[in-house]
């Protein structure tokens, strides 16, 4: 599992508008949006290229300012159950 915690920071009046783009998007949540524009984005997919990739076209997104990602998370499956094996 994949996981990548992003600040957006975008063009106030196209906060909205920049949330429903977002979620538009495969594995992202939209978690909280602030009057200044600010979004709490998360990014979640098995795939690490695939959280990847979607974090670095928030950039292209409409009425996206900056996109700074805060928080990164990789696991791999298989190796929690090699670990896990007595």
């Amino acid at each position: 599992m994949n996981i990548s915690g992003i600040l957006i920071h975008a063009m106030p009046q196209q906060a909205e508008d920049v949330k429903k783009r977002l979620l538009a998007l495969p594995g992202v949540e939209v978690h909280a949006v602030t009057a200044e524009g600010r979004l709490i984005v998360t990014v979640e997919n098995d795939d690490e290229k695939i959280v990847a990739d979607t974090a670095l076209n928030l950039h292209r997104c409409e009425g996206v300012i900056s996109a700074a990602m805060i928080y990164q998370y990789g696991n791999h499956d298989d190796d929690l159950d090699e670990e896990m094996i007595i």
